[in-house]
């Protein structure tokens, strides 16, 4: 203890006392009470003395008689409890070096449950502690003030990681070739893309209520050509824009193009669109992966809300944040009708044209 705190300790033990003891190991050095102690000797208190039995761990004595002291939270605790491990293991060596791995694994394993049931937190808790300790330290420290929890640590740190694939990717896609190039060679593990459809085979040609594009269409089998078999890498993931209508012809083209459909995303619109039978006001994205590819969180349901953009067929940024965390680069976006950080992007609006 330094200043002020100590100040107090020192007027609370010259005004009532010493209420807890002073505890010493059988050898008379002190093992809890340090501040006590010292505290007696600067008010001219008499100081009362107690011996540990020497039972036990010493560790977990320590560590009961300072805990009930302090109101800690349980993610305090578990990083407080990284503290206690070393002197847990200098109590429980492993023994000679000549050791198996597996034993002092076990021993280890063995410390880290007991660290946790002293500080009386979760297990996992002092795991995660462990490696946020390891990968952020500054981190650490805030969950030691109460600053943060270990799940906003593991939070941040997971943000952070995935701040550094983005970063990845944007490095390898400012360092690749043209387009035009690419379609040779490079392959990509996210495919997002959003074809101009030619309705005209829906039966909705010149009926009221589909807005009409501004853009070029493409029929079905142009769409069906495009080389998005060369374009994926061999483990994938696909996002493919649809609409209600035109969901049969996503399926088909899916399947076309090598990838197995895993479920569909649904961008909840704020208002009605337009409409010959029921109003629009869903829009969809079929997912699909080729080959083995887990997406980078497990957080995610299977709608979004987002507002409408302000061009006709603009799609929500909301979506392209959620790929970016889901689903790792380096990022394709065919028919982008934008820029995008970090992205390839081919479409007639952005300079591009397949």
């Amino acid at each position: 203890m330094q200043g002020d705190e100590f100040a107090e300790l020192k007027a609370d033990i010259a005004s009532n006392g010493l209420h807890e003891p002073i505890w010493l190991h059988p050898d008379g050095s002190i093992i809890d009470g340090r501040n006590r102690h010292r505290a007696c000797l600067e008010t001219g208190t008499k100081p009362r003395f107690r011996t540990w039995n020497g039972g036990g761990s010493l560790v977990s004595f320590v560590v009961s008689m300072n805990l009930h002291r302090r109101h800690l939270s349980s993610s305090q605790r578990a990083a407080i409890a990284l503290d206690v491990l070393p002197m847990l293991e200098a109590e429980n060596p492993p023994g000679r070096p000549s050791e198996n791995s597996q034993r002092i694994d076990q021993l280890s394993g063995r410390n880290t449950d007991q660290a946790a049931k002293i500080l009386v937190t979760n297990r996992q808790y002092v795991s995660d502690a462990k490696r946020i300790q390891e990968q952020a330290p500054e981190l650490l420290e805030q969950v030691r003030s109460g600053g943060l929890t270990i799940p906003q640590a593991k939070r941040e740190l997971k943000e952070r990681k995935r701040e550094e694939r983005r970063e990845e990717n944007r490095q390898l896609v400012a360092a690749a070739p043209e387009p035009v190039v690419m379609a040779d060679g490079q392959t990509f593990q996210t495919i997002v893309l959003d074809p101009p459809w030619d309705w005209g085979d829906e039966g909705d040609v010149d009926q009221f209520g589909r807005a009409r594009p501004t853009y070029v269409t493409m029929s079905i089998d142009e769409i069906a050509a495009l080389p998005v078999p060369k374009l994926a890498a061999d483990n994938a993931h696909i996002y493919l824009w649809i609409t209600n209508r035109s969901l049969p012809k996503g399926f088909h083209l899916l399947e076309r193009w090598g990838f197995r459909y895993i479920t569909t995303l649904t961008w909840c619109k704020p208002h009605f669109g337009m409409g010959n039978y029921f109003r629009g006001s869903t829009e969809h994205i079929l997912f699909g992966v080729k080959g083995s590819l887990p997406l980078l969180r497990k957080d995610v349901g299977t709608w979004f809300s987002a507002p409408r953009p302000g061009k006709h067929s603009g799609k929500p940024p909301e979506l392209y944040e959620l790929v970016e965390s889901c689903s790792p680069g380096p990022w394709l976006e065919m028919f982008s009708r934008t820029e995008r950080p970090g992205w390839v992007v081919w479409g007639a609006e952005v300079g591009n044209h397949l």
